[in-house]
Parts: C-alpha cells; sequence; structure tokens
C-alpha cells in the first residue's frame, strides 16, 4: 500500500468503511473474510467475499476495498507482478 504496509492498509479501510444504516438497526456484527488482486500497475481487481456475515455488510467491504488508491505492485525479478491479498474486516457496532 502506498501510505505504509498492509497495517497502514487496514487503518485506511477501517477509516473508510460506512457501516450500513439497515445493518446497523439490525445489529448485524462480525468478520467479512474478502481476498482481491493488486495488478501490475498497482490497480485493486477481482475483490471477492470468502465468508461473508450478510449482504448488506459485505457489499460495503467489497466497496472500500474497490475504491482503494494505487498500490505499488509486487515485483518478481525486478518487474511488476499481480499479488493476491486475504483480508478480514471487522464490523462491531
Amino acid at each position: 500500500f502506498r501510505g505504509g504496509g498492509l497495517d497502514e492498509f487496514r487503518r485506511w479501510v477501517t477509516q473508510r468503511t460506512t457501516y450500513p444504516p439497515e445493518a446497523y438497526e439490525k445489529k448485524i456484527q462480525g468478520r467479512v473474510f474478502l481476498t482481491f488482486v493488486v495488478e501490475a500497475d498497482g490497480s485493486v481487481s477481482n475483490v471477492t467475499v470468502q465468508k461473508g456475515i450478510d449482504p448488506l455488510v459485505d457489499a460495503a467491504a467489497v466497496k472500500t476495498i474497490q475504491s482503494s488508491p494505487k498500490w505499488n505492485p509486487g515485483l518478481q525479478r525486478g518487474k511488476p507482478v499481480r499479488v493476491r491479498y486475504s483480508l478480514a474486516l471487522l464490523f462491531v457496532i
């Protein structure tokens, strides 16, 4: 992540994730497990929910990851490559 490492990305995501009002009212909480790919150009793609808690919350998590600014791509032998990441987002009321 250009703003820092994976911990900084988690902070970035936490600050920008909006708890859906309907999910808040229904007291839906838990962890959403996602995977995504950082492409060779640094963009984020293929955001996928591996284990969700509710469609409302899952969609909010995906939307936040998709809005990520560009990353510094992974390098293999000095050339940019795609890298898959896994991330768990905690939604707590």
